[in-house]
């Protein structure tokens, strides 16, 4: 069985116009739908001045069927190539040491970060490359 991803998706409503989930050679329209994750076709869609809006009224509408929304974009949205770098969290090797030391998510870790000062996070590092012996709480 072929699996698809909301780039299949992105790219069928986008460009290509062909209904993935009625026509799709290998699935059944039930298994190509289950496929279908419109947290992530909202969030590639609305990297795109032309399709940010119609993105927006989706997310809009949570408990829409998937095939709904699915048609929906397919039928309003323009033939046009659209390809967009996905946006991704930079690379922080403290806020990492942080999350790994007191054990906590990245939006915590960040508001950790702001508190400290540069001569503790040297401190912090030092004991990260100790191999963080001792886990503060």
């Amino acid at each position: 069985m072929s699996d698809l991803s909301p780039f299949d998706f992105i790219n069928s409503v986008s460009r290509d116009k062909k209904d993935l989930i009625r026509n799709h050679p290998e699935l059944t329209p039930e298994q190509a739908e289950k496929q279908y994750n419109p947290f992530m076709v909202n969030r590639g869609l609305s990297y795109f001045p032309d399709t940010v809006l119609h993105a927006n009224e989706m997310n809009r509408l949570p408990g829409a069927f998937k095939e709904a929304q699915y048609r929906y974009y397919l039928t309003v949205l323009r033939p046009n190539k659209r390809f967009s770098k996905w946006h991704k969290a930079e690379k922080n090797n403290d806020l990492d040491l942080i999350q790994e030391l007191y054990s906590c998510n990245r939006r915590i870790a960040t508001g950790y970060l702001k508190l400290f000062t540069e001569e503790q996070l040297a401190e912090l590092r030092k004991t990260g490359e100790a191999g963080g012996a001792g886990k503060a709480k």
